[in-house]
């Protein structure tokens, strides 16, 4: 594995964007996207920086075996998978025993004691999540537009975008695929649909089974 593949991996981990990475290095965003995309190398001081900043060793940030690496377990909180949302399509009810760790800063910065992950399912939403991502939902989080939010409609549990107007409220797909329609309600009110959480954090499926 390239050196990109393991930076990408513990900033995604880490729930950081690059041009926040780029700010604690004091370099370029655009710096981190080729370093990602293995067009250049970090400098040695850069390694450095980078290794400590995701408690991580250089000689792990640069193995070719480096494939598990992320920050040590203490930088970690194991939560379960509730649900797995088809992004727009049917819905299934995962075990009790699906969990996948998130990132200690991540659960922090969402402030969310009843924060839980889904599994995303289907390709409604490819734009956004790549299918079997986790996706980590903040039920008391009020939905802004534009947000993705997890909904429960007609039994199922969708994901999709949340716009709301004066008198109403769309929940809309984001897909590369046709097909997709929005579902619309005259009355925001009294709609037959229950927000079950904002997303606002996801990452590549890690679900483990015990």
């Amino acid at each position: 594995m390239e050196i990109g593949d393991n930076l990408r991996r513990l900033r995604t981990c880490a729930g950081l964007t690059q041009q926040e990475i780029a700010d604690k290095l004091d370099v370029s965003r655009v710096a981190i996207g080729q370093w990602e995309a293995d067009k250049s190398m970090p400098r040695k001081g850069n390694l450095e920086q980078l290794a400590d900043l995701f408690n991580v060793t250089v000689a792990d940030l640069m193995g070719e075996e480096a494939q598990g690496v992320r920050p040590r377990p203490a930088e970690y909180a194991t939560l379960p998978v509730l649900v797995a949302g088809h992004a727009g399509e049917f819905t299934d009810e995962f075990g009790p025993d699906e969990v996948a760790d998130v990132p200690l800063s991540v659960l922090e910065r969402v402030n969310d004691p009843d924060a839980y992950l889904m599994r995303v399912r289907g390709d409604c939403m490819n734009r956004r999540f790549c299918d079997g991502e986790n996706a980590l939902l903040s039920p008391r989080c009020e939905p802004r537009n534009g947000d993705a939010v997890a909904a429960e409609y007609n039994g199922e549990m969708i994901l999709r975008s949340y716009y709301r107007g004066a008198s109403t409220l769309v929940l809309s797909p984001d897909s590369y695929e046709e097909g997709f329609t929005d579902i619309v309600f005259d009355d925001p009110e009294s709609a037959p649909v229950e927000l079950r959480g904002v997303v606002k954090w996801h990452q590549a499926s890690e679900v483990r089974r015990y």
